[in-house]
């Protein structure tokens, strides 16, 4: 073989090289882009604990994941309704208007007391956090939350067992769910689970394990006591919730 066609098969190896270099490289780049973050999706509400009747209020959420802003949500909507008045809820579409902040507005028609709730859906997760506005100077306000029973949603009975676990040990959890005095079945239950003042909440996806008994595992890193709650839902009719606390040794 002669000295040109030498060189000439040795640049031709070069340049194979970088090519196959190059593809590797991207397909690297593109495996690691695809890599989706396991922390969970947090959502922190911004909304007035007060209100005017009739005034236009804007409802706002932040949502992180990782403390990082979450611009590409799949869907974030309020859903309002009068306390004791759960069937007469009604749901607001929220935009996007800055990193990780979404906003809806809404009018309040009576002066009573309020549930706000969220429901945001990103990254494959779910969250559902509340809070309550009170409009006005509503003389029932007290017998309105008096109405939100510990254990009855708007015709919804949810019971969490148990309310006791023991620290780094693997506890099992049941949620029972009546509506109307009937297991309610097919439904999404999950357990938020965290502390006062915590950033991070774990959450716990439970299956059904007979008609309206659902069942999962959760393991507490620590000694103290710990709020629990409980989402139940299914379509877009049922958005139900209890909290409930659990001391942990």
């Amino acid at each position: 073989m002669s000295k040109s066609m030498k060189r000439f098969g040795v640049a031709f190896g070069l340049v194979g090289l970088f090519v196959l270099g190059a593809c590797g490289a991207d397909e690297t780049t593109s495996g690691t882009e695809m890599v989706q973050s396991m922390e969970p999706v947090e959502a922190e509400l911004n909304v007035p604990a007060s209100a005017d009747k009739d005034e236009a209020v804007t409802l706002a959420v932040r949502v992180t994941q990782d403390g990082k802003a979450v611009d590409d949500a799949d869907e974030i909507k309020f859903e309002v309704w009068k306390n004791g008045a759960k069937e007469e809820s009604e749901m607001t579409k929220a935009s996007l208007t800055e990193d990780g902040v979404y906003e809806a507005e809404t009018t309040f028609v009576e002066e009573a007391v309020y549930t706000v709730q969220v429901h945001v859906t990103a990254r494959s997760m779910h969250t559902m956090p509340t809070t309550n506005v009170t409009v006005g100077h509503p003389e029932t306000a007290a017998e309105a939350e008096a109405e939100e029973d510990h254990h009855n949603h708007a015709g919804a009975d949810i019971f969490l067992n148990p309310t006791q676990a023991v620290a780094k040990e693997v506890q099992p959890f049941t949620v029972n769910v009546e509506i109307e005095h009937e297991a309610l079945t097919g439904a999404d239950v999950q357990l938020e689970v965290f502390k006062d003042g915590a950033d991070k909440h774990d959450w716990v996806k439970l299956e059904e394990t007979t008609a309206g008994n659902y069942a999962g595992e959760h393991t507490f890193p620590e000694k103290g006591t710990y709020n629990v709650q409980v989402h139940v839902t299914k379509g877009h009719d049922i958005h139900e919730h209890i909290m409930e606390t659990v001391e942990v040794k």
